[in-house]
């Protein structure tokens, strides 16, 4: 490292999701023998590849700082044998590091599970994932004794994004955009899930987190794709159209139709010149709303392709980066009814046998009221996580969301 700290102030959108205590949260469940020691060292090669890992997010005359001293903070490996209390452990980022590794250690016939959280701030979906494979990728090294490359990825310390998209829309157009946006949430509000944990309007006591999943078999994901290749649909637009209809009757009124809005996440790292290694720890996701009125009992089908063309539209317009430009101007809007994250298809990690990983999980937890759903193939099968704060939403909610996705992935996988 330098002999000098290496900092930069937090951009707006940044700023917010610090202050809004998000994160992104991995979760590992390995089965077969896992080498704790080795699991040390490879934390340890991982802090040399990524030294913005042992650094520190804190506040300074009012704005947000990024910062890597000239020694950054270790990473260690924490134990623990509660996977939900695990999940719900957040780092102390102002003192650092910026990743929190857990090894949760349960009943032998549940394996082990890694957990890694960071702060949203500095990273999103797809880079969290490169640097978890990166990760065990040093684990199986140290567990082969094998010397890794411990060359660090560079940048060591990425701009914002606001940097990226400078100089792409006028001052005046973001106002005018976001004034737009305003005044459409105001005319017709979008339903949203009633946060049945909440108490006299405000969270409530409980601090933890919770998260369901639906999740299909090799065969009907292959299914499902097929479908919606046969349609002419895109996987991810198919997936939406199947979670606002399994939505819909978590909202109320039951009858007639609501405005629902769909947010579409947007990887930006494939959209900017030259694009941005998911290598990179960079916060580089955004993404849109789209708004359907939508009645109990909707097709999945008819609704994606109501979504198709707006989904297009925006994608063509660039409003997924506008939403980033025009984020100080954004931040007095609610949020959609529920908001979509497709990562695609995971690679497997390749462990030293019998070691292997048989399940992953990416969930972005916020204290905000806020319905998350994460999409990502892996082993084959297409799984939807749905993380969400137990201060706002009860089990039972989220549950009942996750089976009604499954349901309707099983008829549509059947057709």
């Amino acid at each position: 490292m330098s002999a000098a700290p290496l900092e930069r102030a937090l951009s707006p959108h940044e700023a917010a999701m610090l202050a809004g205590d998000m994160r992104v949260v991995t979760v590992w469940e390995l089965r077969g023998e896992v080498a704790e020691d080795a699991l040390e060292t490879a934390l340890g090669h991982l802090a040399r590849r990524y030294p913005v890992l042992g650094g520190r997010l804190f506040a300074r005359g009012g704005e947000g700082v990024l910062r890597i001293d000239p020694t950054p903070v270790p990473l260690r490996l924490h134990r623990g044998g509660d996977l939900a209390r695990a999940i719900g452990e957040r780092g102390d980022w102002a003192t650092g590091p910026l990743l929190r590794t857990t090894l949760v250690t349960g009943p032998a016939e549940r394996g082990r599970h890694l957990v890694a959280a960071f702060p949203r701030a500095c990273v999103d979906g797809m880079c969290v994932v490169a640097v978890q494979q990166e990760f065990l990728a040093l684990y199986a090294a140290a567990r082969a004794g094998k010397d890794p490359d411990l060359t660090p990825v560079l940048p060591v310390l990425a701009g914002p994004l606001e940097a990226e998209l400078e100089g792409r829309c006028a001052p005046g157009e973001l106002r005018a955009y976001a004034e737009r946006r305003a005044a459409e949430e105001a005319e017709r509000p979008p339903a949203r899930l009633a946060p049945a944990a909440a108490v006299d309007g405000g969270p409530g006591p409980d601090p933890g987190f919770g998260t369901a999943r639906a999740e299909l078999s090799p065969a009907e994901t292959a299914a499902l794709t097929g479908l919606a290749h046969r349609a002419g649909l895109t996987v991810n637009t198919l997936v939406c159209g199947l979670l606002l209809a399994a939505l819909r009757p978590s909202l109320e009124p039951a009858d007639g139709a609501l405005p629902v809005s769909c947010g579409v996440a947007v990887d930006l790292r494939r959209r900017l010149s030259p694009p941005v290694p998911n290598e990179v720890i960079q916060s580089a996701a955004s993404g849109f709303p789209v708004r359907l009125d939508v009645a109990r009992g909707s097709d999945p089908l008819s609704l994606a392709h109501r979504l198709a063309g707006p989904i297009r539209a925006h994608l063509r317009a660039g409003t997924a980066e506008r939403e980033v430009a025009a984020f100080p101007h954004l931040t007095a809007q609610g949020p959609a009814s529920l908001f979509v994250t497709n990562l695609g298809e995971i690679d497997s990690p390749s462990l030293p046998e019998p070691a292997r990983a048989a399940r992953l999980q990416v969930l972005p937890l916020t204290r905000m009221p806020m319905v998350f759903a994460v999409v990502t193939r892996y082993r084959g099968s297409l799984h939807v996580d749905f993380p969400f704060s137990r201060a706002w939403y009860t089990d039972g909610q989220i549950r009942r969301l996750a089976a009604a996705t499954r349901s309707l992935a099983a008829e549509l996988s059947a057709r």
